[in-house]
Parts: structure tokens; C-alpha cells; sequence
């Protein structure tokens, strides 16, 4: 089997999404200060979701030779591709109404085509805020979910898999969406409170860390799981794994959240945030390298 670079990008865009709209409906209970996290998160979302998904069609190869193949997706009831298909599909949309409904307008030129979407969206917010929940999370697990399917790569079999990538797309839609509702803020000169979002991300990175390391140790137990594992922790892949994934992406991040959460400096913990997005990237094409054949276009 081989998988392009295309399917970690699609991995990584696909829990960003995911991410972010779990955040920006958090952000939605948690009062006006947190407001441009909010919409940041939501419409971040959609986009991010739909063009990771362009990249996982390009990367099936018949979305690029036969389209009208890709049909199939929807029929195979038994495979784990008809449910991402299905899970997609309806995410995109509703993502994109759910933006609609809580962000503002448009220039008017833009505006005038999609008015009446969103007067609709805005009458439907509370639906739409709880198929959004269900349809993001259901996206972040199946990012997992996806790589686990082939039985023949016991380092991706392991259900520890679908749980650490639902945790690391919560913690790269949170970072993606509070570094966008930052730069948002400032553009509106708006209120921005990063500390309470500190104290959940501390949370969150930590469990993941935990879970990587659990996965990692469950991958060990076999032969072939275990030269997978040594290979990231011990091999050629473990500079990029103990830098950019363990301490920039994990670590790092969490010194800078106790940092913001103890003398309230938003600027250490942005810097926390880009180290959660890279780490983000990184452990999904280091998954693929560590797990499988691949080739995977220039390597980190």
C-alpha cells in the first residue's frame, strides 16, 4: 500500500476542522470574551475540512481518472471509506451554515447571494450547533478510523489510534482557532481572554501525550509494530519525533499555557499554539513513515 503526502495533509486538515468547530462551540458558552474564538473556530472549519478532502480524492487517484467512480464511496455499507464519505459530506455543509449563522456579514457585493442561506442558518443556529458537535467529532475519529482499516500494519490496528488523533484534532482546531480569534481580536480591537483556554488546552495536551505514549507502547507488543515504534523513538524518524512532535508540539505548549495562565502573557502562549499546529503535522506524516510503505513526496 501506498499513501501520498496528500492523505497526512487531508489527516491533518480534516481533525483541524474538526477541531475548531468543537472550539468555537465551546467559545459559544463561554461568553462575549471569547467571542472571535467563536467565529474563527467556525469558519475556519468548513474550509479547512473541504480542502483536505479535495486532497484525500486526489489521492484515491480515480477522483482524478474516473470521478464518476467515486460514487462507490456511498454504496459499501461494510467499508470504513462509506462512513468517512457519509461523515464529510454532511460536515462540509453544515460547517459552512453553521459559520453562516454566527459570524456577520459580507460586503455587501457577496453579501446579496447568500442572505437568505443565512437568515435560514441563523434560524436553525441550535440545530445546526448540535449536528456541527456530532458531525466534528465524528470527522476527527475517522481521521484515525481511516488508518486503521488495513489490517496488515499492526502499529495503525491499535483503537488507541482513533483516540489520540480525536484529541490531537481538538488540540489543533483549539490552537488554530484561538491564534485566528487572536488575530481577529486585535483587528477589532475586541476583548480576547486566553487564560481560561490555557487551563483546558493544558488538559488536553496532556492526554494526548499520555494516550501517545500508550499507543506507542501497545504497537511495541509485536514484531513487526515494534520496528515501526523503534523507528520513531529510536530511528531515523526520532529527531523529528522527540523535537517537533514530543516537545514542540506537547511539552512546549504546555509550559507556555502554565506560563499564560500564572502571569496572563498571551504572546507565550501563541507560541504554544504554532508548536501544537507543527507537532500536529508532523505526527501524522511520522504515523504514516513509521507505519506503512509510503511515499510521501519530499520527507520533512
Amino acid at each position: 500500500m501506498v499513501w501520498g503526502w496528500q492523505i497526512a495533509w487531508y489527516l491533518f486538515l480534516g481533525g483541524l476542522g474538526a477541531g475548531a468547530t468543537v472550539t468555537s462551540l465551546l467559545a459559544s458558552r463561554a461568553g462575549p470574551r471569547v467571542g472571535t474564538i467563536e467565529r474563527a473556530g467556525a469558519t475556519l472549519a468548513g474550509p479547512a475540512v473541504a480542502l483536505g478532502t479535495a486532497l484525500l480524492v486526489f489521492d484515491l487517484g480515480m477522483g482524478r481518472r474516473e470521478p464518476w467512480r467515486l460514487v462507490y464511496l456511498y454504496l459499501n455499507w461494510g467499508s470504513p471509506m462509506t462512513w468517512g464519505t457519509w461523515i464529510l459530506t454532511l460536515f462540509i455543509p453544515v460547517a459552512l451554515l453553521h459559520a453562516l449563522s454566527i459570524t456577520g456579514p459580507l460586503p455587501p457585493r457577496w453579501e446579496r447571494p447568500v442572505a437568505p442561506v443565512r437568515r435560514a442558518a441563523v434560524r436553525a443556529r441550535g440545530t445546526l450547533k448540535v449536528m456541527a458537535g456530532v458531525l466534528a467529532v465524528s470527522t476527527a475519529i475517522y481521521t484515525g478510523v481511516l488508518l486503521s482499516a488495513p489490517p496488515s500494519f499492526p502499529l495503525l490496528g491499535s483503537w488507541l489510534l482513533p483516540v489520540l488523533f480525536l484529541l490531537s484534532a481538538l488540540s489543533t482546531g483549539m490552537s488554530a482557532a484561538v491564534v485566528s480569534g487572536y488575530v481577529l481580536a486585535r483587528h477589532e480591537k475586541a476583548e480576547f481572554d486566553l487564560c481560561s483556554w490555557s487551563r483546558i488546552h493544558i488538559g488536553l495536551v496532556v492526554m494526548e501525550l499520555v494516550v501517545l505514549f500508550a499507543w506507542l507502547t501497545v504497537g511495541a507488543a509485536s514484531q513487526a509494530g515494534g520496528d515501526s515504534v523503534q523507528l520513531l523513538v529510536s530511528g531515523s524518524l526520532a529527531p523529528v519525533f522527540w523535537v517537533v512532535v514530543v516537545f514542540g508540539g506537547l511539552i512546549a505548549p504546555v509550559i507556555a499555557h502554565i506560563a499564560t495562565a500564572t502571569n496572563g502573557n498571551s504572546q507565550v502562549a501563541l507560541a504554544g499554539e504554532a508548536g501544537v499546529l507543527a507537532g500536529g503535522l508532523a505526527l501524522r506524516y511520522l504515523v504514516l513513515l513509521a507505519a506503512v510503505p509510503v511515499i510521501i513526496g519530499p520527507a520533512l
